[in-house]
């Protein structure tokens, strides 16, 4: 239910009315249990706006021990905001394969560019400026200027959320407006004058090692005495859950095709979903035939006629609310073989060349089940 703004003002200001001394002290608290308790983790070691920008943009529904080894790489790679707006597309998207949401790294290097030509290659301070960069919006904003410039942002991410909607005990969908209000009021009243980067750090680092979201350990929370969920006995119906999406099965193929040694991969087109990547060729199938309809598919597609010899392996994974099921398939061309795939985004490759692009998670899988049937 939305409240009105009379009524939105007053639940902040309800909120919002700790004596200055007790939030001092929940400020006081929280920055002992951060210094004693967080993550060594390699962003944390720098308050360099470009370090800071990259490390939340990967982490951006991205768990912390998948992002580290990815990271670690991609600064070593790209150091600099001029490395990274100078990059080579395909490297780049390399250096991303395997953390998905491949708008990410497109949208790093737009605003590493505009950065380039708006700023001089420095990062802005100011959050209209910041919010104007592609692929940045509240939260990534407000923790950069926060943890970069010790500028006064509540930076909002799932974890913070749970550690606010729990300690105000406030009701309601997090991702709907009137409640973000609410949410953005109430943090920014907690902020520190001095610190704010930190403290948002350590609010972040509180509701992913402490205030998880089943089972969390409120006895070592260093907030458990003021905490409104924790008082009534109740911190894990806050947030109050959104409506599940429902499954989707989608079954899907994929061909191997092999010829002389090489097989054949295709980059996504720029109409579709990760363009840019590398996969086999294949798609998706109602048909009870997959056989035929996947036969059918590369035919369509690029004019090549192939015959399928044997199943190869089949993956199971889930994105988002589709479940997918991968059946891969052995297959050989028929001669002779168009001479226009190139143009048509297909390549023939040695299996050992298949790091050297961008492949889609589940071309990866299909490339270690090949290298396994060597």
């Amino acid at each position: 239910m939305e409240h009105s703004p009379v009524m939105r003002q007053k639940i902040i200001d309800h909120l919002t009315s700790l004596p200055p001394a007790r939030r001092k002290f929940l400020q006081r608290k929280l920055i002992e249990w951060y210094k004693s308790n967080c993550r060594q983790l390699p962003w944390r070691q720098s308050r360099d706006p470009y370090i800071v920008w990259v490390s939340e943009v990967m982490l951006q529904q991205t768990q912390v021990q998948t992002v580290v080894p990815y990271f670690i790489r991609f600064i070593k790679s790209y150091p600099t905001i001029t490395d990274l707006a100078f990059a080579d597309i395909r490297h780049l998207l390399k250096a991303w394969a395997g953390l998905g949401y491949y708008s990410r790294p497109r949208n790093l290097q737009k605003a590493a560019q505009l950065l380039l030509k708006k700023y001089g290659g420095k990062f802005p301070k100011k959050y209209e400026q910041v919010m104007g960069l592609p692929g940045i919006g509240r939260y990534t904003a407000a923790a950069v200027l926060s943890i970069a410039f010790d500028k006064l942002y509540i930076a909002l991410d799932g974890n913070v959320i749970r550690v606010l909607t729990r300690f105000f005990r406030l009701r309601g969908d997090p991702a709907k407006a009137d409640l973000q209000k609410i949410l953005i009021a109430t943090g920014q009243k907690l902020l520190p004058n001095k610190g704010s980067g930190e403290f948002n750090q350590a609010l972040m680092e509180l509701g992913a090692t402490i205030c998880s979201p089943r089972s969390p350990t409120c006895f070592l929370c260093p907030w458990q005495s003021d905490c409104g969920a924790r008082q009534a006995g109740i911190p894990e119906l806050f947030p109050e859950k959104k409506r599940r999406l429902d499954i989707r099965l989608s079954q899907q193929a994929a061909a191997v095709i092999c010829y002389r040694g090489r097989v054949l991969i295709q980059q996504r087109t720029q109409t579709r979903l990760l363009q840019g990547m590398w996969e086999f060729p294949g798609g998706e199938f109602n048909q009870k035939n997959l056989r035929r309809s996947l036969v059918n598919q590369v035919q369509r597609k690029l004019g090549l006629t192939i015959s399928l010899v044997a199943p190869l392996t089949k993956i199971k994974h889930t994105v988002t609310n589709r479940r997918i099921t991968l059946e891969v398939f052995w297959a050989r061309p028929q001669l002779p073989i168009p001479t226009h795939l190139r143009k048509q985004g297909a390549r023939w490759i040695f299996l050992n060349h298949a790091d050297q692009y961008p492949l889609t998670a589940a071309a990866s899988r299909i490339v270690a089940a090949l290298s396994l049937q060597k």
